[in-house]
């Protein structure tokens, strides 16, 4: 229930903001996202649970126990169609308008991708640079057959030996997304 709060919230959070959002009187045409558009926008994203995983707004964060004091809770800028974004997140973007909101339920195959099967490594601790740094969550990439760079996450860490896996964390789950459009240049 607490979740379903959570994600309540956020959406109406998303929802007083856009109310304040000033719109562009740009000659009179509403400005939409699209490829070459600079898109600054707010989010929430969850898991269909409704539980919190992420969000740029730091009063959703709390809310949802997600909070971390050393990160900046600011809208996210890009430029739509150049800098990276997930595709299902590019896709909900794609046509909105300065001050729309949007929630969505993105599959895995668009958002942090499906769970493969047969994909962790169990490597000793010594063959791996820098493990005073690592903590579960953690990216490591490893040289590839071709001399390029693969990134493992770092799934467990033992005494002895680290596992680390092909799949992102959120590899294979569905997520809610909770959007605003805060500006389009």
């Amino acid at each position: 229930m607490k979740k379903l709060i959570v994600i309540a919230y956020c959406t109406l959070l998303l929802l007083f903001i856009s109310a304040c959002s000033p719109k562009n009187p740009a000659e009179g045409k509403e400005l939409v996202v699209e490829p070459g558009k600079t898109v600054t926008f707010d989010y929430a994203a969850g898991f269909t649970n409704g539980t919190l995983f992420d969000a740029s707004i730091g009063d959703a964060a709390k809310r949802a126990g997600i909070y971390d004091s050393r990160r900046a809770y600011l809208p996210v800028i890009l430029k739509y169609g150049e800098d990276p974004i997930l595709p299902g997140y590019a896709e909900t973007l794609l046509g909105m308008k300065e001050g729309e909101v949007k929630n969505i339920i993105i599959p895995p195959s668009k958002a942090y991708g499906v769970l493969r099967e047969n994909s962790t490594i169990e490597l000793p601790k010594t063959k791996i640079q820098g493990q005073s740094d690592m903590s579960i969550g953690n990216v490591i990439n490893i040289i590839g057959p071709n001399n390029e760079q693969v990134p493992f996450y770092i799934k467990e860490i033992g005494a002895e030996n680290i596992t680390l896996d092909l799949n992102h964390p959120l590899a294979g789950q569905f997520v809610q997304f909770s959007v605003i459009v805060r500006k389009i240049e």
